[in-house]
């Protein structure tokens, strides 16, 4: 089973990409099942929710919360306990925080915790999201799998690897990541440690797919990194 685990889906200024164009690009990608999760700038998981209705087979959802609103525990505790979300999307730089400031992550990362669900997030080099700082929440919460998207390109990919080697619950995502940095991962880290994600729309789900496929023909190691990864830290296989 090949499954993505990154794609925006919903309105926002200049986007308004919904779940069904996403399900055309699966059938042409070959790609079985897809993670969705809402546009940052305008979060609506209740679109996610319906979507995941309409797409069962298809589709699971993601929460997205901006971590300083009052209520954002409630609005979490919500997509897990009502909508069965599998995981937290967080990211830093488009709701202005630092990624290891612990006393206001603290209580999402608990939630995910406590309800046995995966956090991932947006980790380039950016001043405020770099991997070191998302590694510190990894370490804070060894029961939580962290998944960094974009493995730490275009500056800090070979510290992004030394982490996921060394932190047993953090891993690497695709999406973004150049060949190279792919290639180097696979060598370094291992594929055990890597997961498939495209970040559509704004990268092309087939593209994406390729330049894992580039990096190795081997079978199982493709297998792992084209879904069984995902499913593993999800726990798909039990459900």
């Amino acid at each position: 089973m090949i499954i993505d685990m990154l794609a925006h889906i919903g309105v926002k200024k200049g986007e308004d990409y919904h779940v069904e164009s996403l399900i055309e690009i699966m059938d042409q990608s070959g790609v079985d099942k897809c993670m969705i999760c809402s546009q940052l700038e305008t979060v609506n998981n209740e679109y996610i929710y319906e979507s995941v209705q309409k797409f069962p087979d298809r589709t699971f959802g993601f929460a997205v919360v901006n971590p300083w609103d009052i209520n954002g525990e409630e609005q979490l505790e919500k997509c897990f306990r009502d909508y069965h979300f599998y995981g937290l999307k967080m990211n830093a730089i488009r709701f202005g925080y630092s990624a290891d400031r612990y006393s206001l992550l603290a209580p999402y990362f608990e939630l995910c915790r406590a309800y046995g669900k995966c956090v991932v997030v947006h980790g380039q080099s950016d001043m405020f999201s770099i991997p070191d700082k998302w590694a510190q929440m990894a370490r804070s919460f060894p029961d939580v799998p962290v998944v960094l998207y974009h493995m730490g390109v275009p500056l800090m990919y070979e510290r992004a690897m030394e982490l996921a080697k060394e932190i047993p619950n953090f891993y690497l995502s695709t999406a973004g990541a150049y060949v190279p940095v792919i290639q180097m991962a696979y060598e370094k880290v291992g594929p055990e440690k890597i997961l498939f994600s495209s970040d559509a729309p704004f990268c092309d789900q087939i593209q994406e797919m390729d330049k894992i496929r580039y990096v190795t023909r081997n079978e199982e190691h493709l297998e792992l990194m084209l879904g069984k990864n995902s499913a593993r830290i999800m726990n798909m296989d039990d459900k």
